[in-house]
């Protein structure tokens, strides 16, 4: 399980250690602190697909992984650009075709969602923050890594 869901998760890359929830973090080495978040990562999860469905849930902890590793790690930086539209991307026909009483539940709940997986992905950060980066710029290196900035010589930092 913890595969499949990292599969949902390319930018939430180097947390997950059971098969739950990372798309991105296939061959992220197993980590003590993340395999203790597991399971506060799977009940988040289970309930954000039952709210969005599979596909967003890891659009969001993509997101969520590129934010926190961005604000962790030296020599990451989001593309604001691309994370944004990734962001917007999720008011789509599904959201448009919501009762407004739903539609005002969606975004705060979309983002409670968000800020859970961004402090349990900075809390991994912070306390396995070498390994953590490197995985996480070694994402970036393969590709995995979509909502980063170049920030070698030539690229762009903003």
């Amino acid at each position: 399980m913890r595969l499949d869901k990292f599969v949902m998760t390319i930018g939430l890359l180097a947390l997950l250690a059971s098969s739950s929830s990372w798309a991105a973090v296939k061959n992220k080495p197993s980590s003590q602190v993340w395999d203790k978040l597991t399971p506060a990562w799977d009940a988040v999860s289970e309930k954000l697909i039952g709210f969005v469905g599979p596909k967003k849930q890891k659009l969001l902890a993509d997101l969520a992984f590129a934010a926190a590793a961005a604000e962790q790690c030296d020599g990451l930086s989001l593309d604001n650009d691309k994370f944004k539209a990734a962001f917007d991307s999720l008011n789509d026909a599904d959201y448009q075709a919501l009762a407004a009483a739903d539609k005002a539940l969606y975004g705060p709940k979309l983002m409670n969602y968000f800020g859970i997986y961004v402090g349990l992905i900075t809390a991994e950060a912070l306390l396995e923050q070498q390994p953590f980066c490197t995985y996480a710029i070694n994402q970036q290196i393969i590709g995995t890594g979509p909502y980063w900035m170049d920030t070698t010589i030539g690229g762009a930092k903003k």
